[in-house]
């Protein structure tokens, strides 16, 4: 169609860019005032009156002469324009005609120039003849028309810069020129740069001839048609972008509550649209919308669409066909969409036609009684966000791709692959017929997205995030189901095959020949139940995870059916158990079954990931029964013994204990008694530390359990005769300690660690005899905090509280048996007792301890060696050197832990001996002591020690 019978419009551009938003008459005004007042030497308005042609040409004339910015010229009577008025070059000029009507008898064009604005205001009569009907606009300049009343203007065109109608304007457009004109024109010939608003509440165009309204009609325009704040564009007849040879640029926007725009039809052709339907905007076609192409055949190679219907109360309703073939449309917000079909990507001819439609935000809706996507092209359809979907009101099939090899088409529910997941939406629908070259994928971020609608055909199910739930029969589905991640829940028949390669596969359904590969999960049953492979099972390194009661035979547990082939693919499968509160019990008999195969059943297809604990029992992975046939190629748990969790528990209370040994006098302050008479330091503050290794192995042990232990300690005391008399001296003491003991438990069943710090205070009380007798008394009591870990399951618990409590006795004699040499016979009797919190550790096994205490005698003696003498200051000094062995006897029978009614007992090695040298420097008169020991010991039977010990007394 070509707008001829027009004026030259030259090569002038305005400055409007894609997606120029005008709001309002008002700001067109304000703008030109504006620069009315930047541009002349007065801000007031000039005015001036007409009569005739004649006079107001003479007014433009001087109006644009004087050095006002703007100027009002009111028509003082009615008449008709038969000649051209002067171009509007600079400023800004408004006519009103008042009462008056203002007629014209040839096309009228009116020319206003960049910067410049023509406002007329009032009646404008035409002649209804098709050409010498026309009011056009050419220039980069803006023409107004506020309140502009007109029944017999035949056609519109605008060549350049800005048209607005606005104030109410009410203007009906008639021609029927057999479609060789436009009624609207907005940039038709090549290089034109327009735009026409329709502004206002109230404020109409319409048209009642049979010719098309075009939005640019050649290569390299730019045409833009905005209708906003309730305005109206109406027409019977086609509103066109582009042509079939066109090319350029257009603009469509509607927007705002009450913004209309109807149509006969709409066509964006060859060229690139850009769509805006917002904030209540409604476009109401009545026959066919076609984006990107002719119809649902044929689509244009130069074509582009970037349509948008955001907001509540946007919608582009359309009553015929709606046909997309390259570009997009994003349903927002709100927005609607609706026509009695819908094609995307659809074209038979040559053309690629490529287009994707998003529906997303809740209320956003696409609705039409038959919706094909990409039956021989490139479509994707995205449903996100809470938006819907609906065909034929749910009553009808969503079909999704086609049989042609140029045919890809895509359903998305939440994201598109390679996006990030979003909220899913929702589509009506009575089935998706799924092409062999389509795909539906699952990319969303639902916790339990229940997804009934059938799926038909041989095309491809991802399932890639969110937790997607099949629980109506998806039998009518013969492709491949893939799960990539999240969860794939099928309760029903999923047919054809399934790949697991990441995610989860779970439910209590039934899936076709399945492979599951490492990096997948296949979960049967939804917390205790029965997946069904109907077909054959293919391992290639995933997981099987399975829930249950652990316990005895037949224990409540998920299985995987594999009515086919178990077969041994790239690597076995990865059974990870999940205890669900089970005690955990012996099996007797086959055990509990965990994969049913009915057919060939691979070896090695399947092991134990991990260990499987219930209480105090390990479970490991067998194939085949053991009751019957022994060889049905069954997979079972059956405990194999005690859980590698038991000799870490069993060692606990033993390494309490050893951190509240109790030391000898010796280790503990040295050697006191300076004339070997009783006579002390009558008050001394002191300190020690000791550290140790020791291997202990129990005579007897539940878990065969042994443990390497370091041990550290540091010791603080104070003490002070409180009696002295010729007989000897009492000295009274009390302590305070911290203790840290690091053991590696090792065992057949398995190994762990035990992390344990000790916090404690103490009393003390000496007997120093004049005749070389002493008594020695300790108490103690302490808190301790443990952490226990198993090496192949991790941390059992974590801070664990305990206490404990020590006394001990000591007595002994030394006789001096030649000048210098003493032999020191001794005795010792210490008890200790240990206690820990009870606790369930991860496998849901109670821990608690039934009985830990130790009753250890020592008997033995120390050949000591003395000597004294005064230093250069005539002060007091001496040294105590001494060799000890001892023998020791554990009374008691150890330590007792129960563990979910298994009791572990640990019964210590009864005899040992000890082997030690140390010794004493007191120097200063008395006033300070340092003393030292080392000791070694053993059981004869494995059991050893290491210590050391450090102090230094300082008396006051």
């Amino acid at each position: 169609m070509t707008l001829n019978s027009m004026p030259d419009a030259g090569s002038v551009r305005s400055s409007g860019t894609l997606g120029r938003r005008l709001r309002s008459n008002a700001s067109h005004l304000a703008l030109a005032a504006g620069l009315a007042v930047g541009l002349g030497h007065s801000a007031e308005a000039a005015t001036y009156t007409a009569a005739n042609e004649t006079e107001l040409a003479q007014a433009i004339t001087d109006a644009q002469a004087s050095p006002d910015a703007s100027s009002t010229i009111t028509l003082t009577g009615s008449f008709s324009l038969s000649g051209a008025l002067p171009a509007i070059s600079s400023k800004a000029i408004t006519i009103e005609t008042g009462a008056n009507t203002l007629s014209y008898t040839t096309g009228r064009v009116f020319d206003v120039a960049s910067g410049a604005s023509l406002t007329i205001s009032g009646n404008i009569d035409g002649t209804g003849v098709l050409n010498t009907g026309l009011i056009g606009k050419k220039g980069a300049g803006e023409l107004v028309l506020d309140g502009v009343t007109s029944t017999d203007v035949t056609r519109l065109g605008v060549e350049a810069g800005t048209v607005v109608i606005t104030g109410g304007s009410d203007i009906t457009l008639s021609t029927s020129s057999g479609g060789s004109l436009a009624q609207l024109g907005i940039a038709v010939q090549a290089g034109e740069v327009a735009s026409l608003t329709i502004s206002g509440a109230g404020t109409r165009v319409a048209t009642a001839g049979t010719d098309a309204t075009v939005l640019g009609g050649s290569a390299s325009v730019e045409a833009t048609l905005t209708i906003e704040d309730g305005g109206e564009y109406i027409t019977d007849r086609a509103v066109n972008a582009h042509t079939a040879a066109g090319g350029g640029i257009a603009n469509l926007t509607v927007r705002d509550d009450g913004s209309t725009l109807e149509a006969g039809s709409f066509g964006s052709y060859n060229g690139t649209t850009y769509i805006n339907v917002l904030d209540g905007g409604v476009v109401d076609i009545t026959g066919s919308t076609s984006f990107g192409g002719l119809n649902a055949n044929n689509a244009y190679a130069n074509a582009s669409v970037t349509a948008v219907v955001s907001g509540e109360g946007s919608r582009w309703d359309t009553g015929g066909a709606l046909a997309m073939q390259i570009g997009s449309l994003s349903i927002l917000d709100g927005g609607v969409v609706s026509a009695a079909t819908v094609s995307i990507a659809t074209n038979t001819n040559a053309v690629a036609a490529d287009f994707d439609v998003l529906v997303s935000g809740d209320g956003s809706t696409l609705s039409a009684n038959a919706i094909t996507l990409a039956t021989r092209r490139t479509g994707s359809l995205t449903i996100a966000n809470d938006g819907r979907v609906v065909v034929n009101g749910g009553n009808s099939a969503l079909t999704v791709g086609g049989a042609f090899a140029d045919s890809h088409a895509t359903l998305n529910i939440g994201g598109a692959v390679g996006q990030a997941a979003t909220a899913a939406g929702t589509l009506e629908a009575s089935a998706v017929t799924l092409a062999a070259s389509a795909e539906i994928n699952f990319n969303h971020t639902e916790t339990d997205y229940v997804f009934d609608t059938p799926i038909n055909g041989d095309g491809a199910i991802n399932q890639i995030a969110g937790h997607t739930i099949f629980d109506a029969s998806q039998a009518g589905f013969y492709g491949l189901t893939t799960v990539y991640g999240g969860t794939l829940e099928v309760n029903s028949t999923l047919g054809g095959t399934v790949d697991v390669r990441g995610g989860r596969l779970q439910g209590t359904g039934m899936v076709g020949d399945t492979a599951n590969y490492a990096g997948g999960v296949i979960a049967p049953g939804n917390s205790i139940g029965t997946l069904t492979v109907a077909g054959d099972y293919t391992s290639n390194g995933g997981v099987l995870e399975i829930e249950a009661v652990l316990g005895s035979d037949n224990s409540p547990t998920d299985e995987l059916y594999i009515i086919g082939d178990s077969v041994l693919g790239t690597g076995a499968t990865q059974v990870r158990v999940v205890n669900l509160g089970g005690a955990g019990a012996l099996t007797a008999g086959d055990g509990i079954r965990i994969v049913q195969v009915d057919g060939d059943s691979a070896a090695d297809a399947f092991v134990l990931a991990g260990p499987a604990i219930a209480g105090a029992y390990r479970y490991n992975l067998f194939q085949n029964d053991v009751t019957g046939t022994q060889d049905d190629g069954d997979w079972y748990l059956r405990t194999d013994g005690l859980a590698p969790t038991l000799p870490t528990y069993e060692s606990y209370p033993a390494v309490m204990l050893g951190l509240i040994s109790l030391p000898t006098l010796q280790q503990r302050v040295g050697d006191r008694r300076p004339d070997k008479a009783g006579d002390t330091a009558d008050t001394a503050l002191w300190t020690r530390i000791e550290g140790a290794h020791s291997r202990v192995k129990a005579d007897s042990s539940t878990t065969e359990a042994s443990y390497d232990s370091d041990l550290f300690q540091l010791q603080v005391g104070f003490d002070g005769e409180v009696l002295e008399s010729a007989s000897g001296a009492l000295v009274a003491g009390i302590t305070a300690q911290y203790s840290r003991a690091s053991a590696g438990v090792s065992s057949d069943l398995g190994n762990g660690s035990n992390t344990t710090e000790g916090y404690g205070i103490g009393a003390t009380l000496t007997w120093y005899g004049a005749n070389g007798v002493y008594v020695d008394s300790q108490a103690q009591v302490a808190w301790f905090d443990t952490d226990l870990s198993a090496d192949e399951v991790g941390k059992l618990v974590d801070g664990n509280n305990g206490t404990g409590y020590a006394l001990s006795i000591e007595a002994g004699r030394e006789f001096a048996v030649k000048e210098g040499w003493t032999v020191t016979p001794q005795a010792q009797l210490s008890y200790a007792s240990a206690d820990f919190d009870d606790f369930v550790d991860p496998f849901g096994a109670e821990v608690s301890l039934s009985k830990g205490e130790s009753l250890k005698g020592r008997i033995g003696a120390a050949l000591g060696r003395d000597a004294s003498w005064q230093d250069d200051q005539g002060r007091a000094a001496r040294t105590h050197f001494y060799g000890i062995t001892s023998l020791t006897y554990e009374f008691l029978d150890g330590a007792t832990v129960a563990v979910s009614g298994v009791d572990l007992v640990a019964k210590p090695q009864k005899f040992g001996a000890e082997f030690g040298l140390g010794g004493t420097y007191n120097w200063g008169n008395e006033k300070y002591a340092l003393h030292g020991e080392a000791l070694a010991s053993t059981s004869f039977d494995g059991s050893y020690a290491y210590k050391g010990t450090l102090g230094l007394n300082i008396g006051f």
